[in-house]
């Protein structure tokens, strides 16, 4: 028709073009929201302390001697030993902040996943307060081993990391 300024093919170019802009643009914004929380000082030293602790105590297993608490039997076998989570129970909240090297306030739950219900292994620290602004929490899978008696059983270890 004459006098017709819009096609409809220009007026559908444009929508589609708008919603791919919009799609973009969320995206990107998401992206970079992530990556923004991922280089916080708290998210790395979350994944640090988690690091830590899936790897074995230094020097020795001795709950006294410990200058870097770890809980599993060693590099190569990330199980944690039950003989270090007895180590750790004991530990005092201050001295935990000491052997994890960490500026932070640290508490760790590790729950046991037996089969008619879950059992706290270890509680290691105070947990935040609720009027904490900046929390950041990590969990991961494990296996705790029994070396006594060679029992293993699957776990939660639950990390968190406050000011």
């Amino acid at each position: 028709m004459k006098g017709q300024y819009f096609s409809f093919d220009a007026i559908m170019a444009t929508v589609i073009f708008l919603l791919a802009l919009v799609g973009l643009l969320s995206y990107w914004y998401g992206v970079k929201t992530y990556l923004d929380y991922q280089s916080e000082d708290l998210s790395k030293e979350a994944v640090r302390v988690s690091g830590l602790l899936f790897g074995p105590p230094s020097p020795s297993t001795a709950c006294t001697s410990l200058t870097r608490l770890g809980l599993a039997i060693s590099w190569e076998d990330q199980r944690l030993d039950a003989q270090n989570l007895a180590c750790a129970h004991s530990m005092d909240p201050n001295r935990l902040k000491v052997v994890l090297s960490t500026p932070f306030n640290v508490a760790v739950d590790v729950t046991r996943l037996p089969d008619p219900s879950p059992r706290r292994e270890l509680s290691m620290g105070v947990a935040a307060p609720s009027t904490s602004k900046e929390i950041v929490k990590l969990r991961r899978l494990a296996t705790i081993y029994n070396r006594t008696s060679g029992e293993s059983y699957p776990a939660i270890v639950d990390i968190s990391i406050y000011r």
